[in-house]
């Protein structure tokens, strides 16, 4: 069990798996508690912003997971926190071993739209062509010695769920159903990959997890984190058997935790010195943090990314995902489409009292979350 990425208590009993873990709660009508790397968390202060400036912090990281593994791999997208992962690897001359990309251009590309100025979120297989290809040009000669790895992972999503035959697929899933989610990171499904992962390495596998999630309360600013955000990358699904192996989130880590702070407090400063703004930090909502704070603190909070480059917006429903509407649209028809419906109904009407509707259809389980105050917002006079 990877603790450190988050787990469940049931009446004593610890789930890796929240699927599981709310459904032996439902059945037995039990309260579900989430822990977070809490010890860590609750005794770190807050309040006092570190002296480094964010470069800094997050050079320390990357040279700190240089120094504990043998061959690190990052999951790689171009979007604004991997591509900033990886120029903090470049700026300081570190080695990468690999870099992972994940796309689903074999099934999806005939639903999605190669347009600059299309941002939808279910639009966001365009991402690969517009943003990730042309970093990865940019990058190829600085880091010669990285091996480039892209994984087209549309016969496994479909594959799977005909081997499965049935709602069982959904049995093993941490939490995320939607059809990226329950993919993107089976890099043992690829031979070639695989391979590294059989070897006496020890192996990082880099992932980005998410930005802060802040918010506004009587005038005070709050860092929360989120269950349903430290499980999306469900890596761990796929690498129990490789006790060499570790997924290391990047940010969202009792290791990083001067530099998750240093990121609150600069969002608090922009806040501050921008109180036109403030008001979208106040009654805070996912659709809000997704489709406007993940815009903003792009720039707020990486010096690496560019506004003109592209990214899709992001998405904001969970099962039914907007990301993958190329599969609900496009392959409604197909056994692997039934298959997967099964698996959500089986969810639905075993974990009952934890699903969260949106506009009346079952999508997700509930959230849980942490929060930490780092500060009063005071306003400065110009």
């Amino acid at each position: 069990m990877h603790k450190q990425h988050g787990y469940y208590t049931v009446d004593g009993i610890d789930f890796q798996s929240k699927i599981q873990a709310c459904i032996f709660a439902n059945k037995h009508n039990k309260k579900v508690e989430w822990k977070f790397n809490n010890q860590a968390f609750n005794t770190y202060n807050w309040s006092i912003e570190p002296e480094q400036s964010l470069d800094q912090l997050y050079d320390k990281r990357a040279k700190d997971l240089r120094e504990n593994y043998d061959y690190l791999i990052l999951s790689y997208s171009g979007g604004a926190d991997s591509h900033n992962i990886l120029m903090a690897f470049i700026r300081q001359n570190l080695h990468i071993d690999e870099i992972v990309v994940n796309v689903m251009e074999k099934a999806s590309s005939k639903f999605t739209i190669i347009d600059p100025n299309n941002k939808s979120n279910w639009n966001a297989g365009a991402e690969h062509r517009l943003q990730t290809v042309p970093r990865l040009k940019e990058i190829e000669n600085t880091i010669p010695n990285a091996k480039i790895t892209v994984l087209d992972l549309s016969d496994f999503l479909f594959n799977s769920f005909i081997e499965y035959g049935d709602a069982s697929w959904v049995v093993d899933r941490t939490e995320g159903l939607n059809p990226l989610n329950v993919t993107r990171f089976n890099y043992t499904y690829f031979k070639e990959v695989k391979n590294q992962f059989d070897k006496n390495h020890k192996i990082g596998l880099i992932v980005g997890v998410d930005k802060p999630r802040t918010f506004i309360v009587n005038n005070e600013l709050h860092m929360a984190f989120d269950d349903r955000a430290a499980n999306i990358v469900p890596v761990s699904d796929y690498l129990s058997d490789y006790t060499n192996s570790s997924v290391e989130f990047f940010y969202w880590s009792p290791d990083a935790l001067d530099m998750l702070c240093k990121q609150a407090h600069v969002i608090k400063r922009y806040i501050e010195s921008n109180p036109d703004k403030k008001h979208l930090w106040e009654n805070f909502t996912v659709e809000k943090f997704r489709l406007v704070h993940e815009r903003l603190l792009r720039t707020i909070l990486y010096t690496t990314w560019n506004d003109s480059w592209y990214q899709a917006d992001k998405a904001t429903k969970d099962w039914h995902s907007e990301f993958d509407d190329w599969f609900s649209h496009g392959y409604a028809d197909t056994t692997s489409y039934n298959i997967w419906k099964e698996g959500i109904s089986y969810v639905e009407n075993n974990a009952g009292k934890f699903i969260k509707y949106k506009n009346g259809v079952a999508d997700g389980l509930l959230n849980f979350k942490y929060t930490y105050k780092i500060g009063r917002i005071n306003h400065h006079e110009f």
